[in-house]
C-alpha cells in the first residue's frame, strides 16, 4: 500500500513539475531578488515598472504564440516592429496626419507584412523559417534605405499616450498589453479560428482532411501576429520618443524565446498564451533584478541566454515524451 501511495505521490509530483515547475522557478527568482534588493524589488512602483517594461515583449509574444500554436514561426517580427514605428512617425511628422490616423497606418502596415508572410508560407509553400527570415532581411533593408540609418525625431511627445502617460496611476502600455492579450485569448479559446489553430498545430494533415481550410487559418494567424507587432511598435515608439530604424530588431529572437519558455508551463510542451506572458515576465524580472543589483549588462545576456537554452531543451523533451 505504501509503495502504491508513493508511486501515486511521485506521479502527481511529476505532473505538477511539468506544468508548474517554471512558475516555481519564477517564484524562486523573485525571492532571490527580494532578498538581494530589500525594499526596492518587491514594491508597487517596481512591479509596475516591470509590467511596463515587458509590455512590448508580451504583446509580440502573444502574436507569435498564435503562429507557433499553428506550427509556424516568424523571424521577421522584430524588423516588423522597427518598420511600423518608422511608418507611424513618418505619417505623423512628414505627412501631417493626426496621431490616430498615423497609428492606424502603422497597424495596417504591420498587418500587411503579416499578410505577405502568410501568403508565402500558406499558399506558395515556402518553409516558414526561410520565408520569414528572408522577409525580415527585406524589411530591414527597406527600413534602412528609407531612413538612411537615421532616426525620425522631433515628434514632440505626440506618441506618449501609448506608453508614458498613465491612467489611474498605471502606464497605458500595461492596459494596451492586457487588452491585446485578452483579444488573443478570446480568439484562441472561443472561436473556430482558435480551435483550427490548435488542431493544425497538432496534426495539419488530419485537420485538412476534416475539412478545415488550413491555408486560410495560417494566413490569418500571420496577419494577426503582424497586427500585434504594429501594436508593440507604437508602445516602443512612445517609450523612445523617436522612431529608430533598428529599434525593434533586438526583440526578434527574444520574442521567439519567450514563446518557447512559455511552452514549459501549463500545457506540457505546447505553446500557450499564458505561458508566453509568464515567459516575458521571467525575462523582464531577470533584467530588472540584475539592473537593481547594478550588474553589468553582459551578465543579463548570460542569464537570458541560459534561461532560453534551458527552456528550449525542456520544451523539446516534453514534446518528445508526448509523442
Amino acid at each position: 500500500m505504501k509503495t502504491k501511495n508513493t508511486d501515486n505521490g511521485r506521479a502527481i509530483a511529476a505532473v505538477f513539475a511539468k506544468k508548474y515547475g517554471t512558475l516555481v522557478a519564477l517564484f524562486a527568482i523573485c525571492v532571490f531578488f527580494t532578498i538581494r534588493c530589500p525594499g526596492v524589488f518587491l514594491t508597487k512602483s517596481n512591479i509596475i515598472t516591470v509590467l511596463r517594461q515587458i509590455s512590448i515583449l508580451a504583446v509580440m509574444g502573444a502574436g507569435m504564440t498564435v503562429i507557433m500554436i499553428g506550427g509556424g514561426i516568424d523571424l521577421s517580427c522584430g524588423y516588423n516592429v522597427s518598420f511600423c514605428g518608422i511608418i507611424a512617425a513618418t505619417l505623423y511628422q512628414q505627412y501631417g496626419l493626426p496621431l490616430w490616423l498615423a497609428a492606424i497606418g502603422a497597424l495596417a502596415f504591420g498587418s500587411l507584412i503579416g499578410l505577405f508572410n502568410g501568403l508565402l508560407v500558406a499558399y506558395v509553400r515556402i518553409p516558414a523559417f526561410i520565408c520569414t527570415m528572408s522577409a525580415g532581411f527585406l524589411i530591414q533593408g527597406l527600413n534602412q534605405a528609407y531612413t538612411k540609418g537615421y532616426p525620425i525625431s522631433g515628434l514632440n511627445n505626440a506618441f506618449d499616450t501609448y506608453a508614458l502617460k498613465t491612467t489611474f496611476g498605471i502606464p497605458n502600455a500595461i492596459y494596451i498589453m492586457a487588452a491585446f492579450m485578452i483579444l488573443i485569448y478570446v480568439l484562441l479559446n472561443h472561436t473556430k479560428f482558435g480551435r483550427n489553430c490548435y488542431a493544425m498545430g497538432g496534426n495539419a494533415e488530419a485537420t485538412m482532411m476534416s475539412g478545415v481550410n488550413i491555408n486560410m487559418t495560417q494566413l490569418l494567424a500571420y496577419v494577426l501576429s503582424g497586427f500585434g507587432m504594429a501594436v508593440a511598435s507604437l508602445i516602443l515608439l512612445s517609450r523612445l520618443g523617436a522612431a529608430h530604424p533598428t529599434a525593434g530588431d533586438g526583440y526578434n529572437m527574444t520574442c521567439v524565446a519567450v514563446v518557447f519558455l512559455g511552452s514549459t508551463m501549463f500545457r506540457e510542451g505546447e505553446h500557450n498564451l499564458m505561458g508566453s506572458f509568464f515567459g516575458a515576465l521571467i525575462m523582464g524580472i531577470l533584467v530588472n533584478g540584475m539592473t537593481l543589483m547594478n550588474l553589468p549588462y553582459y551578465y543579463q545576456n548570460i542569464a537570458q541566454g541560459a534561461v532560453i537554452l534551458l527552456a528550449v531543451a525542456v520544451s523539446s523533451i516534453m514534446r518528445a515524451k508526448k509523442k
